[in-house]
């Protein structure tokens, strides 16, 4: 009989079953230790990461230690070759003048003190503002030294007596309403007639200014026996023409018009 080809190659190459088995394994077992290959490489590669990321730590900690040991030192040197401060001193409220606006104006008259207003603008009858002792020139114009001596303007503060003297503003005691009375001069009914002979001049027109306004107001502080006493202590005062008469001559007036 003729010999087949597959005959012929299984002579030239004899295996038993168990070998032909081992040969169809192994292509298995060498995938296997090659992916077994591959996660220790991983691995090692991730632990290398880590301990590269700590070295580099470490080094940024020691470098940040450095660097606060180089501020501090830099900071003790500055403090030994550092100049003295300079000192500054404040002007303490004396070194201040205190001014005081109380004037017989209208309510919406505008009066600025210093140029361009620098020391104060007052809106109506009175008002406050001050000015450093080394500028007080600077609002001693022709126009507030006539206030001073009218005394719309008043220094509360500010000028030793000889200043005070020098300036003619070295107030008797009496003679100006305070900033209360003068707010509230017609308020204060009988207590006014105590304080009125004393006031100065200026001060005893504003009362009576003030109590023309209320009396045309309809204030049921001016009364008739008010108006007469305050009459009778400007006229022994000295002071022509009486501003109290023209207000008992309109009371005279509205009393014969209701008669």
């Amino acid at each position: 009989m003729a010999r087949t080809k597959k005959e012929d190659m299984e002579e030239m190459n004899p295996q038993t079953p168990e070998q032909a088995g081992e040969e169809m394994e192994a292509p298995v077992e060498d995938i296997e230790g090659a992916a077994s290959a591959e996660d220790s490489g991983e691995a090692e590669g991730a632990a290398l990461d880590a301990l590269r990321l700590a070295e580099a730590f470490q080094a940024l900690k020691e470098q940040n230690e450095m660097l606060k040991e180089q501020v501090q030192a830099m900071k003790e040197m500055m403090a030994v070759t550092a100049p003295t401060p300079t000192v500054v001193q404040v002007a303490p409220d004396t070194e201040r003048v205190h001014f005081l606006w109380q004037a017989e104006v209208a309510n919406e008259n505008i009066k600025t003190f210093g140029p361009s207003g620098m020391y104060g603008r007052i809106v109506g009858k009175t008002g406050s503002f001050y000015v450093p002792k080394s500028d007080l020139s600077r609002v001693m114009d022709e126009e507030n030294r006539y206030f001073l001596d009218k005394r719309w303007l008043i220094v509360v503060s500010g000028l030793s007596e000889e200043e005070r003297e020098a300036l003619g503003v070295n107030y008797r005691e009496g003679e100006l309403l305070d900033k209360n009375a003068f707010a509230r001069m017609v308020e204060l009914g009988e207590a006014l007639l105590e304080l009125y002979p004393e006031l100065c001049q200026s001060h005893k027109i504003m009362v009576a200014q003030r109590y023309r306004e209320a009396f045309e107001a309809g204030s049921p502080y001016v009364t008739r026996e008010r108006v007469l006493k305050l009459s009778d202590l400007t006229r022994e005062a000295g002071i022509s023409p009486n501003p109290f008469a023209k207000i008992i001559q309109e009371m005279n007036q509205r009393d014969a018009d209701r008669g």
